[in-house]
């Protein structure tokens, strides 16, 4: 082994599925400083196909072995020194934090309390604590008090999960009818009993989010976008996002998380309305954001922020770049195909916005191209 190779820190990184842990390997495996692993509960994931994934572990499935996947997880840091290991999906971020005693013993990791994730993956008591503050939210009907059938709301209204549940249950009605159908069909599509479905109002506006990495309780750095195009178009993650900055944003999502006392990365969403101007708060993420690339390609290097943490380094503060990004394969190929008459937008971006598609590391693209059939098969026929 070269030397130079010997003195690299290895760094674990879980959920190898998601788009923003490729991400993280693609930003850190450019730098070639360090040795990144990543964890996978089946082979057929994003980041088991990128070149910079130096080893490759399968391991229990979180959702149905969660017991099962922290203890692998040490498992792995007890037959190997990692500086650092980064959780980047909510389940991980759950179950990594119950599990923190554990993994400190082998490595570091910065990571909230259950306690707070708990607060912000239950949307009733994030408004709860949003209204102890003063913060604004979209108003909120509660099946729970009053029975759906006979329960006043305006339309159209959004209905959505109560708990995240690591991806998006939402859907939306324009009517009575509508809302009853589709509000007893997500009960029982997900098993709902204890925590009903939320039905809130529908705000129009742009959505925006605040990035935030947190030390001691006290914000460190922040980074913040708008969202320019969602998929599905009603409503979901950004497909074009750019860099943003809004002083109530700031205001009210640090306020959130500086009362929680917060530790490590967190989003906080808001949708501003356009009839008032107001940015109402939507939800908290605890857990790394689907649009971490646009930080990263801006300079808001949060990763680098968990590295330096475990090495002891200051924290040096940092003004972001203003830029746009598009995910290409993940997301804006399937609004083009759903609104092809926005295909002149679909081209503009292709030459003002940075992109998902990396030449020097194309083969999970491919991946992701070859998924596309298989998106709209279990869309149609499932």
């Amino acid at each position: 082994m070269k030397e130079s190779q010997a003195k690299k820190h290895s760094v674990l990184v879980l959920d190898g599925d998601h788009k923003n842990s490729l991400a993280i390997v693609r930003h850190l495996g450019k730098t070639k400083q360090y040795e990144i692993d990543v964890v996978f509960s089946r082979k057929m994931s994003l980041c088991y196909f990128s070149k910079y994934v130096s080893q490759k572990h399968i391991i229990s499935h979180p959702k149905k072995n969660p017991a099962g996947y922290v203890d692998d997880i040490v498992k792995i840091l007890e037959r190997k020194k990692y500086l650092v290991v980064i959780p980047v999906s909510y389940i991980s971020y759950k179950l990594c934090s119950k599990g923190k005693e554990s993994i400190l013993k082998h490595s570091h990791i910065t990571i909230t309390t259950p306690e707070n994730i708990d607060i912000a993956s239950n949307k009733a008591k994030t408004y709860k604590l949003a209204e102890e503050l003063g913060i604004p939210y979209p108003q909120i009907y509660n099946p729970e008090q009053v029975e759906i059938e006979v329960m006043d709301v305006s339309y159209p209204c959004v209905i959505k999960s109560p708990l995240e549940l690591g991806n998006s249950v939402i859907d939306y009605a324009h009517s009575r009818e509508e809302m009853i159908s589709k509000y007893k069909k997500m009960c029982a599509d997900h098993d709902f009993n204890d925590n009903k479905p939320i039905i809130q109002k529908y705000i129009v506006g742009e959505g925006a989010g605040l990035f935030v990495y947190y030390k001691d309780g006290k914000c460190q750095n922040y980074f913040m976008h708008k969202r320019i195009r969602e998929y599905p178009p009603s409503g979901g993650p950004s497909v074009v996002a750019e860099a943003y900055y809004n002083e109530q944003i700031l205001k009210d999502g640090t306020r959130m998380l500086d009362e929680l006392q917060w530790e490590g990365v967190a989003m906080v969403e808001f949708k501003k309305d356009n009839k008032t101007g107001i940015y109402n708060l939507m939800e908290i993420n605890a857990k790394f954001w689907g649009s971490l690339d646009l930080a990263l390609v801006c300079g808001a290097n949060f990763p680098q922020l968990l590295i330096n943490d475990a090495l002891g380094k200051e924290i040096q503060k940092w003004n972001y770049k203003q830029k746009r990004f598009q995910w290409i394969l993940n997301g804006d190929l399937f609004y083009l195909l759903e609104r092809p008459w926005r295909f002149c937008l679909f081209i503009r971006d292709l030459f003002v916005s940075k992109n998902d598609i990396w030449l020097r590391d194309i083969v999970p693209n491919l991946f992701q191209l070859i998924y596309i059939p298989v998106h709209y098969y279990k869309k149609w026929f499932k």
